[in-house]
């Protein structure tokens, strides 16, 4: 890559020296917390029925599903583990690239038989720390585009397509906001919220920089790995992440959003 000056410039240059490897796939992937397919929109004041538990012939198949997680949700599991970032992706994840937007993204990984690496037979092993999607479930939010106050616009679909699932239109009746209460959606949702800037500012940069493997890199280590981007580049920012995790995705995004601006600037890609 030519023409990368300034401090984004060192940045980029230091982060490819460490050689990253993300797979390029083919995802259909809009910017909502939950990539399955979603079916009719669910309008606020509206209510859906739905129930999950042990008991369910079908419990525990969701999990089986591909769950990409955000910057929260890492924070929150790699503290649930007591572990980074670094060996929380390298033990947990699998580390991708939209084909399609150059994006990179998270998921978790399964097990040999298709389970999710977190799945037991009594359900989830971290489930106090479980990410958003699975706390959506069966809902899907989705968030189209960042409103004129700079706040996500979005929207709630439930999931029709999961015909497994057995728990649909049974158990409690659900408003949106009741649901997303109950499982604990509040800070995750904030926290989301401000991560979403970062893959709506990248899809402002050029076709040629946003499919550049050391631009995706540095993206990647700055938004998923930011326990060791802290503690290498602390001259980008603060040495060490924040110990409140809201106020960390504040400060990555803050940070990510600072070297898109500046990697917009280049001209030249070797």
């Amino acid at each position: 890559m030519k023409g990368l000056g300034g401090r984004s410039g060192s940045l980029l240059r230091s982060i490819v020296s460490h050689g990253i490897s993300l797979e390029e796939r083919t995802v259909s992937m809009t910017w909502h917390e939950n990539i399955e397919d979603f079916g009719e929109e669910v309008k606020p004041g509206s209510t859906f029925r739905f129930e999950c538990h042990p008991g369910l012939s079908c419990f525990g198949t969701c999990c089986a599903t591909d769950v990409t997680l955000t910057p929260y949700d890492i924070a929150r599991m790699r503290r649930h583990l007591g572990i980074d970032t670094h060996k929380f992706l390298s033990a947990y994840c699998l580390s991708r690239v939209d084909s399609r937007t150059g994006f990179p993204y998270v998921l978790l990984k399964h097990k040999e038989d298709g389970s999710c690496i977190f799945s037991e037979s009594q359900g989830c092993n971290i489930y106090e720390s479980r990410p958003s999607c699975c706390r959506h479930y069966p809902l899907a939010r989705v968030v189209e585009k960042l409103g004129q106050s700079g706040n996500p616009l979005s929207k709630y679909h439930l999931q029709r397509r999961v015909a497994y699932c057995q728990g649909m239109d049974t158990g409690p009746e659900w408003t949106i906001e009741a649901y997303c209460e109950e499982n604990g959606l509040g800070p995750y949702s904030r926290a989301n919220d401000l991560f979403l800037q970062i893959p709506f500012a990248f899809e402002t940069l050029p076709l040629g920089l946003k499919k550049d493997k050391d631009v995706q890199t540095m993206i990647y280590q700055a938004v998923f790995d930011f326990d060791r981007f802290f503690e290498k580049y602390g001259r980008f920012g603060p040495s060490t992440p924040p110990e409140d995790d809201h106020e960390m995705v504040a400060v990555l995004t803050g940070i990510t959003l600072n070297l898109i601006r500046r990697t917009a600037h280049l001209k030249t890609i070797e």
